[in-house]
Parts: structure tokens; C-alpha cells; sequence
């Protein structure tokens, strides 16, 4: 009796365990069915959202351009020209420094030896032609007699002071700055290329300063010391650009070709490895512009691809556009 219940009962087991294998077989497509199709929406969802995000980084290049008020520009020195034309100059390269016109200065000493009593100006002080510098007491008549400026000008140097004795030295130094010379070197080699009247470009050592002067005369004779023969060329300086004493480069003109579009060199900055421009748009906004450059005389460069005449570019003071603009870059990141 005993061994009919234990078989009765391992057959049960038997059809249970069946039952559990055969429902476990069933459902598992329909597991598998559940979560298959949820894995295509998520991967399209996220691709399209990929390609919108890099519609808008592609519609929205922040990393070039910058905005910078009119009257920020304009304390930060930054001028704006217009691209077009312009002659392309081959030039001589010359060394020198500026120094005074000598038909526009003076020395200036006494008259009759004597004991200077009064000095009227000061080193920097503006004189007029007659006007009295100082004041000297002859030895001989014991009068006092006036010390005048022979030209219009600034005091450059004073060598005199009350209770001086006033001799045959120069007593001032005297200049009228409106023009000043440039003390060009010129190897003998160069001679023949150089002639009076010749245009010479001329800039300081840092490019701030640029104008053209006229090569007013060949010294004639030469430095023992270089054996270079000086060459004076003059420059306009009503408005106190070109200071005596200071270094700068010429450029003497020998030849001029005229290319359809050039820009200056200042104008030119390096971003990403290439040359750029920063060409001025609507609303204050400056954007760097990649260009392909051409020829180059040193004050001006020929641009062959990515500006068009009649653009406005920074012509100065482009490393101000070029620091914004790296600034707002960093502001973006973070």
C-alpha cells in the first residue's frame, strides 16, 4: 500500500515538473518580445538629437566672432578701413634713427661772454621766433642784454643757469618739430639704387608708426666706422608721432605693382594655425575671417581668398578683436 502511494505521488511530481518547463518555453519570446522593441526608439531618439545639436553648433559659431561696443572699440584703439586696391611696393630695406631737422633747429649762445641773471625757459616749453631765453650781464659794458630764439619751436636742451658764466657753449637747444629727418644707413652696394627725391616708406621698430617721406639728400661722405653713406629722409610730424632718438626702418621704394585687393600687416593675426582678418558686421560684431595670403612689401599684404573688397576690417590694434574673442571663447567652455 505503502509503495503504490510513493509511486502515485513521484508520478505527480513528474507532470508538475513538465508543467513548469513547458510554460517557461512559452513565455520567454514573449519576455524577449516586451523588451526588443523598445531598443529602436531610444538609439533613433538619440541620433536625432546628435544631429540637431550639431545643426546648431554648425548654424552658431561663437568661437569666431566677438562683440565689442563702438565706444569700447574706440578707447581700445581699434580703426576699422575699408579692403580694397593698393600698391604693393618693392623696397630697399635701410636702418636708421630720427633725428632733428637741421634747417628747422638751432644752438643758441650768447652774444658777448658774461653772467647769465635770468633764464625764462625750460626744457619742453614752446618758444617763439624772438622771444627771450635768458637774460646775460656783459663783462665788457656791464649791461644786460637778451638771449633770443632765432626760430619758433620747443626747448630741447638748457645749459644754463642763474650765476652761469656764458661763454662760447651753446646755452639752448632750440627745434621747430613740425618736420624731422630720418638717418638712413646705405651700403655702397645700395648707392646706385638711392637718389634724392626716391619715396621711402618709414616705421617704427614696433609698426605703430608708419609714414612716407622723401630722401632729402646723400651725405657725401662715408662713416669710417660702417662705411655706409647716410641718407636723410624727411617726415611730417605735426602731430608728434616721430620723436628724435628714436630707432626705425625704412624701406626705399624701387618698383610699385598694383594688386586687386591688400590689406595692412597689422591687420593680420593667427588663429587655429592660419591668418585671419577681423571683418566688421552689423550691430557691432567683429568676426574672424580665414584668408589665403599673396605678396607682401612689409606694410601691406595681398589677400587671394576669403575677403571681398569693400569689407571693413580692423586695420589696427586686430590683437585687441583677437584677445575678446579668445576671452568669450574661454567664457563659453565653462
Amino acid at each position: 500500500m505503502n509503495l503504490k502511494i510513493a509511486m502515485w505521488a513521484l508520478a505527480a511530481l513528474v507532470v508538475l515538473l513538465a508543467g513548469y518547463i513547458v510554460i517557461g518555453r512559452d513565455s520567454a519570446p514573449d519576455a524577449a518580445a516586451n523588451i526588443a522593441p523598445q531598443e529602436g526608439p531610444v538609439e533613433e531618439g538619440l541620433h536625432q538629437e546628435g544631429e540637431n545639436h550639431a545643426e546648431e553648433e554648425e548654424g552658431h559659431d561663437e568661437g569666431s566672432r566677438t562683440t565689442i561696443e563702438a565706444e569700447s572699440a574706440k578707447q581700445s584703439g581699434i580703426e576699422v578701413e575699408e579692403a580694397g586696391s593698393h600698391a604693393l611696393r618693392e623696397s630697399l630695406p635701410l636702418t636708421g634713427k630720427v633725428i632733428l631737422n637741421p634747417n628747422a633747429s638751432a644752438e643758441i649762445k650768447a652774444r658777448f661772454p658774461g653772467v647769465v641773471r635770468k633764464v625764462e625757459k625750460a626744457v619742453g616749453q614752446p618758444v617763439k621766433k624772438g622771444e627771450a631765453l635768458a637774460y646775460v650781464e656783459s663783462n665788457d659794458s656791464l649791461q644786460t642784454y637778451a638771449v633770443t630764439s632765432p626760430l619758433t619751436g620747443v626747448v630741447l636742451t638748457r645749459h644754463s643757469s642763474v650765476g652761469d658764466t656764458a661763454s662760447d657753449e651753446a646755452m639752448f637747444t632750440v627745434a621747430d618739430l613740425n618736420t624731422v629727418m630720418g638717418e638712413f644707413h646705405v651700403f655702397p652696394k645700395d648707392l646706385a639704387r638711392i637718389r634724392t627725391g626716391q619715396t621711402v616708406q618709414v616705421q617704427s621698430v614696433d609698426g605703430a608708426v608708419t609714414a612716407d617721406g622723401e630722401v632729402k639728400s646723400l651725405l657725401p661722405i662715408a662713416d669710417a666706422d660702417t662705411q655706409t653713406v647716410m641718407a636723410w629722409v624727411q617726415l611730417d610730424n605735426k602731430d608728434d608721432r616721430w620723436r628724435p632718438g628714436m630707432a626705425v626702418h625704412g624701406g626705399a621704394v624701387v618698383s610699385e605693382q598694383e594688386v586687386p585687393l591688400a590689406v595692412k600687416n597689422l591687420a593680420i593675426q593667427t588663429m587655429e594655425d592660419g591668418p585671419v582678418v577681423f571683418v566688421q558686421e552689423e550691430g557691432n560684431v567683429y568676426e574672424a575671417r580665414p584668408v589665403k595670403l599673396g605678396r607682401s612689401d612689409g606694410l601691406w599684404t595681398e589677400i587671394t581668398d576669403g575677403l571681398t573688397a569693400g569689407e571693413k576690417y580692423v586695420s589696427k590694434n586686430s590683437f585687441v578683436v583677437k584677445a575678446d574673442i579668445g576671452k568669450a571663447g574661454a567664457e563659453h567652455e565653462d
